[in-house]
């Protein structure tokens, strides 16, 4: 912006009324005053603050009135000069600098607006991390039976082993659940015949079938290897 000083001026602003103070015009401006005539002698310019402006970035124009018709602004930014503008003429005056315009029109009145940068382009958005995937749990191999066997009452016994808690699973041919034995619960029966685990002790068990006297009360006994090792048959009377 180009900045202009005046040769010299001098305002006073009484409280309540404006006053002006005629000064001496320096050559400069003796062409810009009002024409005296002939015979009027030396050339006078007058002028008079008029008002002050707070602009759009917050600076300031104090406007003077050199005479009529005609108006000055001084623009100040944080105190210092910056610009000095003059509407003469009829013809408004403007002023830029820093992205600040300034416009004095002909009748004093001053309009200012600013250059607005265009806004950043936003940071993209942080991606969310994906989430790791969990390790599925591995699916236990389903538990080996130690020994099979088919039952004088033609239902399958399954053995499993276990120093701690053995037991036997009874199903029918069909795979349909008949019972299951353990410590806990080593006795059940099923049409007429008695399943009973038996502790032989050392860790050693059996599995006991007895059939009800009505049946014959035969009984069989097998290890959990699945090993007949004792069978009892009623003698019939």
């Amino acid at each position: 912006m180009r900045v202009t000083r005046r040769s010299a001026r001098t305002a006073a602003v009484a409280t309540g009324a404006v006053a002006a103070l005629l000064l001496p015009a320096a050559g400069a401006f003796a062409a810009d005053g009002p024409d005296q005539g002939p015979g009027t002698g030396a050339t006078s310019d007058r002028s008079v603050l008029w008002r002050n402006v707070d602009l759009a970035d917050g600076s300031l124009a104090k406007v003077y009135q050199d005479g009529p018709g005609r108006f000055s602004a001084e623009i100040y930014a944080g105190g210092s000069l910056i610009d000095t503008l003059t509407s003469t003429d009829g013809r408004p005056a403007h002023g830029r600098n820093n992205g600040l315009h300034v416009v004095l029109r002909p009748d004093g009145t001053v309009s200012s607006w600013t250059e607005h940068a265009p806004a950043p382009e936003p940071a993209p958005a942080p991606k969310p991390k994906p989430k790791p995937t969990p390790t599925p749990e591995p699916t236990p191999a389903p538990e080996q039976a130690s020994a099979r066997v088919t039952l004088p009452d033609g239902n399958t016994a399954r053995f499993y082993k276990s120093a701690t808690w053995p037991r036997v699973e009874i199903s029918r041919p069909n795979g349909r659940a008949v019972a299951s034995l353990d410590l806990r619960h080593p006795t059940a029966g099923h049409h007429g015949w008695t399943y009973r685990l038996v502790d032989a002790g050392g860790h050693h068990y059996k599995l006991a079938a007895v059939d009800t006297p009505k049946q014959g009360a035969g009984s069989s006994v097998y290890d959990f290897w699945g090993r007949l090792v004792e069978k009892y048959v009623a003698r019939k009377v």
